[in-house]
């Protein structure tokens, strides 16, 4: 062949290289102009977020407190909104804690006690077993008990939810929970050991029984153990064990005189979800997290709307930081909900008489008067109002028809992969579909 004969052939591979060159300049620039390969998908991550006791009348009284009338709270500017039913197994119509979580653990309706456990007693995997198969750090967090029914839904399956000590060993066995915060430190150390924090009071709850050193164990087999601000603050994970002072914002009912910002055993729930968040972000694979208000069910019982709108005051904040870290971490689905409603709550008008259905205790305990309870007239408890809708003179009060839970439906809202999956109304078993779809990157 002639040089001359050559020549349009280097010419049609001089062509046919700039054709590929722009073609592939042209798929630099659809993907932002770098010339880097795009980052794998970043894991889902889900958090299930509980006020224990929250019905539609305590959301409202929270956002009118806090929020006022203008600008929507926390919890409620999530993206999508629905509703839940509560209903559990077996006779009875009005659930408790154990079987409301456990509808979102397992995903499937309970009997009242049961915690993380189906009518059959068999066990199944629960939402926090399958994130760990995933290799997802796992987070138990609670501004009260460590071992409550909620959290034991997820981390301590009992047939019997108040066998504390048996659900904090399920809790720690094997390193299940990686992350687990909150109070009641009892339960952990065997009787005649008084733990870390001071026993000011009689502990709200008798023990039933113990495992031996559980705090001891948990560091044994590589747990860091935290009790109060300056510990929690040094954590670094990857596993973790705090358990700080119980019920901090409602200790005021049991010790008079007693100041929660300055005890120094108090750490702020928030900051809590912060330390764990940032613990958490180290782990490629993801997280899940089963976090509560614990207080909120608690104030209800005692027919505190006060309190109501304190433990309400945590849940925001807490919603406020996880929406700040999903800003740069979007994959993360929050579900903001609630077991039941609990108190029979509803927002009145001033000048109206309440009933005379009382709270389950007197509060405050060391008080010669109930502020929770009714006078014999039906006259307003301070504890149920008047409260002030903020920015506002307008003011209401509140009234109660019981003491104990009650069968309504709950609000449910959520942001994040397949948030838009609860707008409706469900059985309270769907989060648990929707949250193990997330979970295993599912469409």
């Amino acid at each position: 062949m002639s040089v001359i004969q050559r020549i349009p052939t280097r010419k049609s591979v001089v062509a046919l290289a700039a054709m590929v060159l722009v073609f592939a300049l042209v798929m630099l620039i659809g993907r932002g102009g770098s010339s880097k390969a795009e980052a794998p998908t970043q894991a889902t991550s889900v958090i299930i977020l509980s006020g224990d006791g929250m019905g539609i009348q305590q959301r409202t009284a929270i956002q009118y407190a806090l929020y006022g009338l203008k600008k929507r709270q926390p919890m409620d500017a999530l993206p999508y909104t629905g509703f839940l039913d509560t209903i559990s197994a077996g006779p009875v119509t009005v659930t408790d804690s154990s079987a409301g979580a456990t509808a979102w653990s397992i995903g499937k309706k309970t009997i009242n006690g049961y915690t993380g456990l189906p009518p059959s007693k068999k066990r199944v995997p629960t939402l926090l077993d399958l994130a760990k198969d995933q290799g997802k750090t796992t987070a138990l967090i609670n501004d009260h008990d460590v071992t409550n029914a909620t959290l034991a839904a997820f981390g301590g399956p009992v047939l019997n939810r108040d066998n504390k000590s048996l659900i904090a060993s399920k809790e720690i066995h094997n390193g299940k929970v990686d992350i687990l915060m909150g109070g009641n430190e009892a339960y952990w150390y065997p009787k005649g050991n008084e733990g870390k924090i001071p026993n000011t009071q009689p502990e709200e709850d008798a023990s039933e029984g113990t495992k031996g050193n559980l705090v001891k164990k948990a560091i044994g087999e590589g747990y860091q153990y935290a009790y109060n601000r300056k510990t929690v603050a040094k954590l670094t994970g990857p596993k973790v064990l705090a358990l700080v002072q119980d019920s901090a914002k409602r200790k005021w009912e049991d010790e008079k005189g007693y100041k929660y910002k300055k005890d120094p055993y108090y750490v702020p729930m928030v900051d809590l979800v912060k330390k764990a968040l940032d613990i958490a972000d180290d782990n490629p694979n993801g997280f899940f997290f089963a976090m509560e208000s614990d207080d909120l069910d608690s104030a209800g019982h005692e027919h505190d709307v006060r309190n109501v709108i304190q433990s309400g005051r945590t849940l925001n904040q807490v919603v406020k930081a996880i929406q700040e870290y999903r800003k740069t971490n979007p994959n993360v689905l929050l579900i903001v909900l609630a077991d039941h409603e609990t108190g029979g709550m509803a927002i009145e008008p001033m000048g109206e008489t309440n009933t005379n259905s009382d709270g389950d205790d007197p509060i405050p305990y060391w008080g010669k008067k109930a502020l929770n309870n009714a006078g014999p007239k039906g006259q307003v408890p301070i504890r149920s109002g008047p409260v002030t809708i903020k920015g506002t003179h307008r003011k209401f009060k509140v009234d109660w028809t019981t003491p104990e839970h009650t069968g309504g439906m709950v609000p449910v809202t959520a942001v994040g992969p397949l948030a838009e999956e609860l707008v409706g109304v469900h059985p309270n078993t769907w989060v648990h579909n929707v949250a193990k779809r997330a979970l295993l990157g599912e469409e």
